[in-house]
């Protein structure tokens, strides 16, 4: 922020109030012009169009409760980049659902009544080889770079200062957090109780991550196609996507 000359952070939630609500016009309007408090532009045709009508859903990342909630008020979609629990996760998750529910006025063209939540995967057939290859995979070392890149979140107890890090899992703390569902580690069967506590939470979408450790990229593969194979179709029984159906049932009003 400071390096582009903004003094105050707290002036760039105006600066995103702002812009947020432009951006939708930017891909509809052409010719598109705008004068505003915080920027503007001369009259002028924006490229690319977009071939989505009216326009791509739009998402925000979300650490802080009242973004939640402010993101549900907009119609916006969240990428929910907290980490915990989904027991924990769902009182956020409720906070941004009542508020969406409740949204007349979206900044775009239709309410993205979407959220979606990030885990770590690492699914295979034997549970125990699982467990075993996740603890030294580096996974708290990239969530303790989370907490460095992203420090207006809210930090937990658990993750140190900078540039300590979280010490890797044993495994027994590794099941205790696949029980808990703040990971996806073990066999399809041990993945899909993990999905079902998103899903009962009340997320729409999980997004999983296994990229971000130093997991081989065989066994990562292997992860990827089980879990496709085994605990995906228990879930995702929707032949269409939500945003895709919540822009269509805009169109169709």
């Amino acid at each position: 922020m400071y390096g582009f000359g903004i003094p105050d952070m707290d002036y760039s939630k105006v600066m995103w109030d702002e812009s947020i609500r432009e951006i939708p016009k930017m891909w509809m309007d052409h010719p598109y012009s705008y004068t505003g408090e915080t920027f503007s532009v001369p009259e002028r045709d924006i490229f690319p169009h977009v071939v989505t009508k009216p326009h791509p859903p739009l998402w925000v990342a979300c650490g802080n409760p009242g973004t939640f909630e402010k993101a549900g008020k907009m119609g916006l979609g969240v990428l929910c980049f907290t980490i915990g629990a989904p027991s924990e996760l769902k009182k956020l998750i409720d906070v941004y659902k009542d508020a969406v529910s409740k949204c007349t006025d979206p900044v775009g063209g239709f309410v993205n009544d979407n959220l979606m939540c990030v885990t770590h995967l690492c699914c295979l057939p034997d549970r125990e080889e699982a467990f075993r290859l996740n603890t030294d995979a580096k996974m708290f070392y990239y969530q303790s770079l989370v907490y460095r890149w992203l420090d207006t979140f809210p930090k937990p107890d658990m993750v140190p200062d900078w540039p300590a890090v979280m010490p890797e899992p044993t495994i027994d703390e590794l099941k205790a957090m696949v029980d808990m569902g703040i990971i996806a580690v073990g066999n399809p069967d041990d993945c899909a109780g993990v999905m079902q506590q998103y899903k009962d939470a009340g997320a729409d979408q999980v997004v999983v991550s296994p990229m971000t450790t130093t997991l081989p990229y065989d066994v990562t593969v292997e992860s990827c196609r089980l879990f496709g194979e085994k605990v995906i179709p228990r879930f995702d029984t929707d032949p269409t996507f939500r945003s895709d159906r919540n822009r269509q049932t805009a169109l169709n009003r």
